[in-house]
């Protein structure tokens, strides 16, 4: 499964598929190192009614964050029941944010939706996650009931140019690291076979008949798909992680270099 991201930043996206149906809408308000990054998904409605995700059209688990109140919006709104909840992630045509509003280069519109299938403004979202990135203290998860440390989530494994893996275990009864290395982040499974099974494929600006061009991309292994919401929030604390790590290991670069 192909995850195509509607620009180059991750914490401000929709992630369609290649035929251009929109699964997730990903965004987080415009602050430096903190703030809450809002994940929601889109859900099938009857007259305001969940229906059942897109994907799979099964109910998902019961969670005192989802269902009843997507009735008029078709939005989740984490309100009164997340003491945590940024109020600058309510629904909304969303600019990119998070150093990303005025990029020249951000100019990926994403798929074509002219196949019937909703597109970003007309599809109806219901909440699915939240990472709260803290400067001070850990970073938390929001997800299906859980809040949750990342500190207590992962657990850090192996060694990498950007820091070690980040291993959790998903609802499948599975473990899977995340892997902090020199190219585009990736996740395999932490087991013997440390086979990759999710990898990140950069934005690609196109050059003439030279390069062609590609939107960002998550590339998803279908043994995955049920743990679908689970990578994609972990991606987006990972994916974070990494460029920190990037512009730390720069600095110290810079730093290092003789000085005339």
């Amino acid at each position: 499964m192909r995850l195509i991201l509607s620009s180059r930043y991750p914490r401000n996206s929709t992630y369609s598929t290649e035929t251009g149906q929109v699964l997730y809408k990903v965004n987080k308000p415009n602050t430096f190192n903190d703030g809450i990054a809002t994940i929601r998904k889109v859900v099938n409605t009857i007259n305001g009614v969940w229906q059942g995700d897109l994907q799979s059209q099964a109910i998902r688990p019961q969670s005192p964050h989802s269902d009843t109140a997507v009735a008029e919006q078709g939005v989740q709104e984490w309100g009164s029941l997340n003491p945590y909840r940024s109020r600058d992630s309510q629904d909304a045509r969303f600019a990119d944010s998070d150093r990303e509003e005025d990029d020249p280069h951000n100019d990926h519109e994403g798929p074509s939706t002219a196949s019937g299938l909703p597109s970003p403004d007309l599809a109806q979202y219901a909440f699915c996650a939240q990472v709260d990135f803290r400067f001070l203290t850990p970073t938390r998860f929001y997800y299906n009931g859980l809040n949750v440390p990342v500190t207590e989530y992962f657990r850090k494994e192996g060694w990498s140019a950007y820091g070690r893996g980040r291993v959790f275990k998903a609802s499948d009864g599975k473990e899977y690291r995340w892997q902090l290395s020199l190219g585009p982040i990736e996740m395999i499974r932490n087991d013997e076979s440390k086979e990759r099974v999710v990898k990140y494929r950069l934005y690609r600006p196109s050059m003439g008949n030279i390069v062609k061009g590609r939107p960002p991309s998550l590339e998803v292994d279908d043994s995955c798909i049920p743990i679908l919401d689970e990578i994609i929030m972990t991606f987006i604390y990972c994916h974070k992680l990494r460029e920190i790590r990037e512009r730390i290991h720069s600095l110290l670069l810079l730093e290092s270099q003789p000085q005339d």
